[in-house]
């Protein structure tokens, strides 16, 4: 079976001055469809670096990123932005929803740059609202919602292309106990209905409900449990 995700001798290094810092270096990971995976680490281990090379918002200095069998080194930004909004769904703990714009045509966003006919847009969205149990809330707008909602959009908006991949990075970190629990569970459903997902976290709680953990010191990988 073709791996979803696969990094080989992943780097990643920044100019600074003469100097060329190093964020992380040296990752090998293989994600498997099906898959949830943990990236934890304490601040500045690189884990926001490594989740932005995996999710093709950052190019790495070195070393190769394979997305569904096809290596995304080389590709320009017009495809690499094709591919993002294709097979990756984010989840980010910010929301990054538009706030004046209803809980549907948020949904419906991703799916404007898709191939799948206009026709088809709004009831593959409704579908995913109701996936995530926010059909009462159609025509709310996003600065109406609660943290809670928001993030429950922001995880409708992720599915609705049908991704082999969620990315999803500190979705609980806006939220009270309560409503973070509520997320993790959303996460931990799609997992068991066959959805891969990589979780990016310094909470060690919330990387529990991951099946794997990878941990991170230093830009490198420390151990995997």
């Amino acid at each position: 079976m073709t791996p979803v995700l696969k990094a080989k001798n992943l780097c990643k290094g920044y100019e600074v001055g003469d100097e060329v810092i190093t964020a992380v270096c040296n990752i090998n990971l293989t994600i498997n469809k099906g898959d949830f995976i943990a990236i934890t680490g304490k601040s500045g281990s690189g884990k926001s670096t490594l989740m932005h090379m995996l999710g093709l918002l950052d190019t790495p200095t070195s070393g190769e990123l394979i997305l569904n069998g096809k290596n995304t080194k080389g590709m320009s930004e017009r495809e690499l932005a094709q591919v993002r909004n294709t097979d990756i769904g984010f989840v980010f703990q910010a929301f990054n929803l538009l706030q004046r714009t209803t809980v549907l045509e948020n949904v419906m966003l991703p799916l404007i740059y898709s191939r799948i006919p206009n026709s088809e847009h709004e009831k593959i969205a409704l579908e995913v609202i109701e996936q995530v149990g926010l059909s009462h809330r159609l025509k709310n707008k996003s600065n109406e919602l609660s943290g809670g909602e928001r993030q429950r959009v922001a995880i409708a908006r992720a599915l609705v292309n049908n991704p082999s991949l969620i990315l999803a990075d500190e979705p609980t970190g806006n939220l009270d106990s309560k409503m973070g629990e509520e997320i993790e569970k959303i996460l931990i459903n799609l997992n068991n209905e066959g959805r891969t997902l990589i979780l990016v976290t310094h909470d060690e709680d919330l990387a529990k409900i991951a099946k794997r953990q990878v941990i991170l010191k230093d830009g490198a990988i420390l151990s995997e449990r």
